[in-house]
């Protein structure tokens, strides 16, 4: 037999299933009597009517069954009340007593029925009935007890009426107890799904008012404990209740505070009209918060942060005030206004202090350093020189110290602010490492810098920062390396939207620093050990400061480091790339793409960094580690009829060195033009006339920046001296930017001050007028034309921001560069002088390198926005070479056939693109480069290097990016190359 839908419908809840067993049994149990008396009753009732027409004994079994059954029933449910049984216990013996009692009536009546006649038998069928349909309020409780009786009862009785008979009332007989077994089944379902839906409700309800009762014990439990004073008033703004809280906080008991008025309770005679108004907006639907004055039971004020809000399901307009003591907090919040308040005071002290200390001792270094530094440019006795050498260090190492306090201070007391301007990454790193180079060549250190044309060069961060950090671990590695060599480099390790993440490496092969000290190395007033600082000395805080400006700039300074093998120092630097400054690089004279170059040095990295930067120009780079395997390369390629277009000579090598290098391959007839250029990591007077004399065309110092390499390269393939005549020797300073005559006015009170910048500036070929004041700057202003102002800030009668003011007032003034000078080196200093119409800033001591960077920088600026764009191709440039190389009637049918082919090589390009893998993109991309460099499209050519180092990085994306620019430069290119072809022109 199935489960009822609707028993089964109570386990989803077994507290309802218990209790619906619970009141089924006991609705079974206590309906119990009363049926037992009424068996007996109806069972002797039918016997009476019967009596005459059933045999004796027929008769008397049947009462004697049914009496006995009701009987078996009294007597187990009377033994059930005298012991412990269990609800399925008593349940099966519910069941089973109505089996037996459904039985005895059943059989009895099947048997009696074949002798009856059909009145008889059918008030028998009547009794049966009604006690089934009985039996439906009696065991309404259970399903299963009520279909015990149902077939019990009526089951044998279609047995009976057939054995009366077969005819068509017999037949009608048996159908209507089927019928009316179905019906009363259907009935005593009902019945049971609504004696099951009314024990439920019942079960819901109470255990709905015990949740209720539950919460509402809770809440008044929660109230009571909470550390928050609470007080619910009414609609006439009076207490109806208060929690222990507020009993606490305010000294009243619930039975003063019930029912009085909070206002004369709590609130301070001048502030209820406020009090008033909070409530107006608490009632008004506000949640109302507010730190206000409330006041004890004794008469004492008391700080609070007061809550109040509306109670809406309260029909009388009921109000809840929150409490809160904030008196501690105050008089804390009061303890560290007074602290921040001495704080600032002291820093404004240090910070005058530190400024004044500065000034005083920047200005007499100012001039030591600066005559020393003209004095040493003068022809001096050997002993005369060793002193002012001596002076020069002592006096730097002076400074040193001093800056390395400065810092640390700023840095200590969060004064330090960093500046976020464009800046030329790649050039900081090489004119960092260059200012270090001396030292490095006087320890015979190989300095090398390695900046791979992949890394951005117009990035936006604090260029100052990062060029002192560098300093130092630069500085550092070169203290502690006897012999090897100092590596330099800035590499791209990652892109991030519109951040680019740079990795700044310095490797030595110094003494090491082991694993115990490695632990405080970055530690203040720290170097390796006490004996280290007597050998090497310093302060100890390079390495302090260097870390927290790492850290300032977000990134994280680490080292890795073996004792004897050397240490490696390296930071990360996320900086946005300045893509509106990313202007093509000034075109060069020639072209290097598919010149053939040697290079002959000993130092693997050097190789390396050379082949990397003239690689990516499309130079075939050959190396050589020795100069006997150079020589032989030399000849070798000559003999095959293709020469090396030039050869790069390192000038110290172990058993030959580049000078009698240079002097072999002049003295070999088929290598005599061959060009040479010589790197050297330590100059000697007399180099460059020995350059001359053995026809080398170039002389450069290492490190050597990519660029200066670059336009050397193509100077001294592009270089041709009339016969007869020596070649120019290019040098660092043949390559750089012309420069020409500036008239500057200087604004300067102190009279050393004066003499030093002007003697540096005119040595430089400038003319320099010097004013004692700010306003005789100003009346100099308004009477001649000068190039640029060098703006002293402290100065008599009228200071440097004053003067500046005053002279962009005059029409002379408006766009004159003036750059500050100052003896204040703190934070903040370099913006105030912007922020006051000033357009640089140089602070004192100032090295003469310093001083012309700052004034020959800003006036390049100015003369190069007139420059004409250059043009999509530079054929100019490459008939030059082809020219050179006697090959000038071959350009056109070159042109020719790059205009047909670029096409074919755009579309390959873009196929790789949408394949998406990065080698085939980086493939297309060089061979497409290298044509695009060879014949002088530049622009093309770049765009088609990022593409490359994107790739061949690795981010897939930013190359695929990059494509759409191409393909419109690539146009241009084409359209542009065409016109020249069909038109027999340069155009370029």
């Amino acid at each position: 037999m199935t489960v009822d839908p609707v028993a089964g419908g109570t386990a989803h809840d077994p507290r309802v299933e218990a209790e619906v067993r619970r009141a089924a049994l006991s609705q079974l149990l206590k309906g119990g009597p009363l049926a037992e008396a009424v068996h007996v009753l109806l069972v002797m009732v039918v016997a009476a009517l019967v009596w005459n027409s059933l045999p004796l004994a027929l008769t008397a079994g049947w009462v004697g069954a049914v009496t006995a059954a009701a009987a078996l029933r009294t007597w187990w449910r009377l033994g059930l009340s005298r012991r412990t049984a269990s609800p399925a216990e008593a349940m099966r013996g519910v069941r089973l007593t109505v089996a037996g009692v459904g039985l005895a009536w059943g059989f009895g009546a099947a048997a009696a029925i074949p002798a009856l006649g059909l009145d008889q038998a059918a008030l028998i069928l009547v009794v049966l009935a009604g006690i089934v349909a009985g039996a439906t309020g009696t065991l309404v409780g259970d399903r299963r007890s009520f279909h015990y009786l149902l077939l019990t009862a009526l089951a044998p009785l279609p047995i009976g009426i057939l054995l009366h008979g077969h005819s068509r009332v017999h037949l009608i007989a048996t159908l209507l107890i089927v019928l009316f077994v179905g019906g009363m089944d259907r009935v005593h379902r009902r019945a049971y799904r609504t004696f099951v839906e009314r024990v439920r409700a019942a079960v819901l309800l109470a255990s709905s008012t015990q949740d209720l009762a539950r919460q509402h014990a809770y809440l008044d439990a929660l109230i009571a404990s909470t550390p928050v004073a609470i007080a619910v008033l009414d609609g006439r703004r009076s207490i109806r209740s208060v929690n222990p809280a507020f009993e606490t906080l305010f000294g009243y008991s619930t039975a003063e505070a019930v029912g009085a008025s909070i206002d004369a309770l709590i609130v301070p005679d001048s502030l209820r009209s406020e009090s008033s108004d909070l409530e107006a907006r608490a009632r008004a639907g506000e949640i109302v918060r507010v730190e206000i004055e409330r006041r004890r039971k004794d008469g004492r004020p008391i700080q609070v942060r007061l809550s109040a809000a509306a109670v809406k399901a309260a029909p009388e307009g009921g109000l809840v005030a929150l409490y809160e003591d904030i008196s501690d907090r105050k008089a804390a919040e009061q303890a560290m206004r007074a602290a921040r308040e001495l704080a600032e005071r002291v820093a404004r002290a240090r910070s005058a202090f530190l400024a004044n200390m500065s000034h005083e001792i920047r200005t007499p270094m100012n001039a030591v350093l600066g005559f020393v530094e003209l004095v040493l440019d003068t022809e001096l006795q050997v002993e005369q020189r060793r002193a002012l050498e001596l002076v020069r260090s002592s006096s730097e190492a002076l400074l040193t110290i001093l800056n390395d306090i400065l810092d640390y201070s700023k840095i200590e007391a969060e004064h330090l602010e960093l500046e976020s301007i464009p800046f030329d990454l790649p050039k900081v790193v090489h004119a960092t490492a260059t200012l270090l180079a001396v030292r490095a060549r006087e320890k015979h250190l190989e300095l090398t810098v390695d900046v791979p044309p992949d890394v951005p060069h117009i990035m936006r961060g604090d260029p100052t920062r990062v060029r002192q950090v560098l300093m130092n671990l630069i500085g550092n590695a070169i203290k502690f390396t006897e012999q090897g060599e100092v590596d330099v480099s800035a590499a791209v390790v990652g892109y991030h939207d519109d951040r680019t993440s740079v990795r700044f490496r310095v490797r030595d092969t110094g003494i090491g620093i082991s694993d115990e000290q490695l632990a405080t190395i970055f530690d203040e007033f720290t170097q390796a050990d006490a004996s280290m600082t007597r050998r090497y000395g310093g302060t100890g805080l390079g390495l302090a400061i260097s870390r927290k400006l790492v850290a300032l700039m977000g990134g994280q300074l680490s080292v890795t480091s073996e004792v004897g093998r050397g240490s490696e120092f390296s930071f990360t630097l996320r900086l946005p790339v300045e893509r509106s400054a990313a202007a093509a690089t000034p075109g060069r004279a020639v072209s290097l793409g598919g010149r053939r170059l040697l290079v002959v040095d000993d130092n693997e990295t050097n190789r390396r960094i050379l082949r990397d930067m003239l690689g990516a120009e499309g130079v075939a780079v050959h190396e050589a580690a020795r100069a006997d395997a150079g020589l032989t390369a030399l000849r070798r390629a000559a003999a095959a009829g293709t020469p090396f277009d030039i050869a790069i000579l390192d000038a110290q090598m172990p058993d030959q060195d580049g000078f009698e290098l240079a002097a072999a391959v002049r003295a070999d007839p088929d290598l005599a033009a061959t060009k040479l250029l010589i790197l050297t990591s330590a100059g000697q007077r007399g180099d460059g006339e020995r350059c001359r004399q053995m026809g080398i065309q170039a002389y450069l110092t290492k490190p050597i920046a990519r660029a200066d390499l670059i336009e050397a390269v193509g100077t001294v393939l592009l270089e041709a001296p009339p016969a007869g005549a020596a070649p120019a020797l290019i040098t660092r300073h043949s390559i750089a930017e012309s420069r020409h005559t500036l008239r500057i006015l200087l604004a300067e009170d102190n009279l050393v001050n004066q003499q030093v910048a002007t003697a540096m500036l005119v040595k430089r070929g400038h003319q320099v007028d010097v004013v004692g004041n700010g306003r005789e700057a100003v009346d100099a202003i308004g009477t001649h034309d000068y190039d640029l102002v060098l703006m002293d800030i402290q100065m008599p009668e009228m200071d440097g921001f004053a003067a500046t003011q005053a002279i962009r007032a005059l029409p002379r003034g408006r766009s004159l560069p003036i750059i500050a000078l100052t003896a204040h080196a703190l934070s903040g200093e370099r913006e105030r002088c912007l922020e006051r119409g000033m357009t640089g800033y140089l602070a004192k001591p100032f090295k003469a390198h310093d001083l012309f960077a700052a004034i020959e920088g800003r006036t390049a600026a100015t003369a190069d926005t007139a420059a004409a764009p250059a043009p999509p191709v530079d054929l100019a440039a490459f008939r030059g070479t082809m020219r050179e190389a006697g090959a000038e009637a071959a350009v056109d049918g070159i042109l020719a056939t790059f205009a047909s082919t670029l096409p074919q090589r755009l579309e390959a390009l873009a196929e790789a693109s949408r394949g998406g893998e990065a080698e085939a993109i980086q493939r297309a991309a060089h061979a497409f480069r290298s044509a695009a460099a060879t014949i002088g499209a530049h622009r093309l050519a770049q765009l088609l290097e990022a593409m490359e180092a994107s790739a061949r990085s690795g981010d897939v994306a930013r190359a695929q990016g990059g494509l759409q620019d191409v393909s419109r430069e690539a146009q241009i290119v084409l359209d542009h190359v065409r016109l020249a072809v069909d038109g027999g022109g340069d155009h370029g």
